[in-house]
């Protein structure tokens, strides 16, 4: 396992709900924290969770699916670093993710 700081964990799952994740997709946090441990940062299930409400508590746009799949995600559109201001002008949203590869 990576011997990383906890405090980089809440980067860690940002990043994957960043990249990975749409209102059509939802991630539990089990399945994160599974995520996490295969790629060798060890994480639990109720870490994940506490990181999350940190993000929703601090305002990012961290939503919680009520669809039958339940689990996390990041709404983009309610993000309003990405949305351009002339495109806001317009009412049109700003919504290409940063390449997370």
């Amino acid at each position: 396992m990576k011997r990383i700081s906890k405090k980089t964990i809440i980067l860690y799952i940002l990043k994957i709900l960043y990249c990975y994740t749409s209102e059509k997709y939802a991630v539990t946090q089990t399945e994160i924290a599974e995520f996490l441990n295969a790629s060798g940062i060890t994480c639990d299930r109720k870490t994940v969770g506490r990181n999350i409400g940190y993000m929703i508590n601090i305002g990012l746009p961290v939503c919680k699916s009520h669809k039958k799949e339940r689990g996390y995600y990041y709404d983009i559109s309610k993000d309003n670093f990405f949305v351009r201001k002339n495109a806001a002008e317009n009412g049109i949203l700003y919504s290409e993710k940063y390449n997370c590869d």
